[in-house]
């Protein structure tokens, strides 16, 4: 799969790493085969996951739960609720968004 640059539209640079594939262009990047971001869009989607994943991986609700509880405070879809497909503004609600389904769980607690 090439990978383009959203900025020149020439493809990316693919380069093996410890840890995949990263694809490089014009200061942006991205793993695999996703599409290249700008740091300020990883920097989100990092904060947003380290605010979203202790939901699941703390045992508090499964996976799917969390996500299920994520859409219904965001009133996304499923399609774009997914911290990989989120712009930086869109990450950027998520720790919110997450604070809120805590409260809701000690609520009901």
């Amino acid at each position: 799969m090439i990978i383009r640059c959203p900025k020149c539209g020439q493809p990316a640079v693919r380069q093996p790493t410890q840890y995949g594939v990263r694809n490089e262009c014009c200061d942006l990047w991205s793993w695999g085969d996703k599409p290249l971001v700008d740091r300020e869009t990883h920097e989100a989607r990092k904060a947003a996951h380290e605010a979203f994943d202790p939901l699941w991986k703390s045992g508090a609700m499964t996976r799917a739960e969390a996500y299920a509880a994520l859409r219904r405070v965001t009133g996304l879809s499923e399609k774009n609720c997914h911290m990989a497909k989120m712009s930086a503004k869109r990450a950027s609600y998520i720790p919110a968004a997450v604070a809120k389904i805590w409260e809701d769980l000690r609520a009901v607690a």
